[in-house]
């Protein structure tokens, strides 16, 4: 973000407060996999507001794919793999 531009005005779509947009598991990892995670998570950015999606449909695959993110994680324990996934 420009410094002379305020949080209201950047075209930044994360702002402060937001949850960071992917996280990184297994950095070190020795396999040549990779494993990826792009609809693990249901964070929305704050300025996104809700997308017009009622509470109840946050805990459905309309707003993430349940189970992604620990499957993830589990294999990339047992492959020894890097994982990144999607908040």
């Amino acid at each position: 973000m420009k410094e002379a531009e305020s949080e209201a005005g950047s075209s930044d779509l994360l702002i402060a407060g937001d949850p960071p947009a992917f996280i990184v598991s297994n950095a070190g990892a020795l396999s040549p996999f990779l494993l990826l995670g792009d609809h693990a998570g249901r964070a929305i950015p704050a300025r996104l507001g809700d997308l017009g999606l009622a509470p109840e449909d946050m805990d459905r695959h309309i707003a993430w794919d349940i189970g992604v993110s620990g499957l993830g994680e589990r294999l990339s324990a047992a492959l020894d793999a890097c994982f990144i996934r999607q908040t």
